[in-house]
């Protein structure tokens, strides 16, 4: 077994354990690098749990309820990085609370694009919101970003919808087990997702279920995944502000659409009007805005020997 599949294993058994999470488990598990053994490996960890006056006795049927579920993964595409193997997503290790563990079905290349951002919002969006998220979609697919949501219904599918339109690379971050998708009714649009050189992402091992708690965790890693986030429609107090909450304390660039008068009154979006007017967020009106956001958080995230080739964006072309 692998290093990273062997810490991999050690986290997901230590977070069996009843009073460790992600950070517990992070604490006593390290890379150790020079070893790859898995049952010396496994007695390492017991000794730092007894230092730690855990239960170590309890380690051994979770390591290997960890093993199986992780090796159901791997025989359904699935690959477990720990935060300790080198590809691990470079953008997520830096934020506050990582996950120890990520699970990926695609390529993990999708997840070391140069430039990625989230396309995030209601469930529930009104017709504008809708035509915006498929438009923002493809504009930032065409700008070679990663375009990354939740899957969820409503603006999460309507952009990865809009990135799949320009052929681009789609990352979902899901809040249950990979072995299953949710909403059902995204099964396909995931399936397209993968075709398409995308991945599905999570923290949960397979046969993992959705909880509620789950839905609030996974945005931290959407924005985790960004180089900036776009909110489409949201009300003041939508799930979809969670995610708007991450952003901020992950210091990710944040926008969100400005809509024309007519549509104000819609409680959908209420959430844009407070973060425009808190200036939390940079208000997109047009396609030239949104072109303009894009090109900052591009430039950004770019390593100084090629900003400077960073094309201009088209200008115009994709009014909102």
């Amino acid at each position: 077994m692998s290093e990273s599949s062997t810490t991999a294993t050690a986290l997901v058994a230590l977070m069996k354990l009843r009073g460790v999470g992600r950070r517990g488990a992070l604490r006593i598990v390290d890379a150790r690098s020079e070893e790859t053994d898995v049952r010396r490996y496994r007695d390492f960890i017991v000794a730092r749990l007894a230092k730690a006056k855990l239960p170590e006795n309890q380690l051994v049927d979770a390591w290997q309820s960890a093993e199986e579920e992780i090796r159901k993964g791997d025989e359904a595409g699935i690959r477990a990085y720990s935060l300790h193997d080198t590809d691990y997503p470079a953008r997520l290790r830096r934020i506050p609370d990582p996950p120890a563990v990520l699970f990926v079905k695609g390529s993990i290349q999708a997840l070391h694009r140069t430039k990625a951002v989230a396309i995030v919002g209601t469930r529930e969006p009104t017709n504008y919101g809708e035509k915006v998220a498929r438009r923002s979609g493809e504009t930032a697919a065409k700008e070679s970003f990663a375009v990354v949501s939740g899957l969820a219904h409503g603006c999460d599918t309507f952009a990865h919808e809009g990135c799949l339109d320009a052929a681009g690379v789609g990352v979902a971050v899901m809040a249950h087990g990979l072995d299953k998708v949710y909403p059902a009714a995204n099964r396909d649009l995931a399936a397209r997702l993968l075709d398409h050189g995308g991945a599905l992402v999570s923290e949960y091992p397979v046969g993992t279920a959705a909880a509620r708690a789950a839905f609030a965790e996974r945005d931290r890693i959407q924005s985790g995944l960004s180089d900036g986030v776009l909110v489409i429609e949201t009300d003041v107090k939508g799930g979809t502000m969670h995610t708007v909450r991450f952003a901020r304390e992950q210091r990710r660039a944040l926008a969100c659409i400005s809509h024309p008068e007519k549509w104000l009154m819609e409680d959908k979006t209420k959430g844009n009007q407070m973060m425009i007017a808190e200036k939390w967020a940079t208000p997109i009106s047009d396609g030239d805005g949104l072109l303009r956001f894009l090109n900052d958080v591009g430039g950004a995230a770019l390593p100084p020997d090629s900003a400077d080739r960073q094309k201009p964006p088209s200008q115009g072309s994709l009014a909102l």
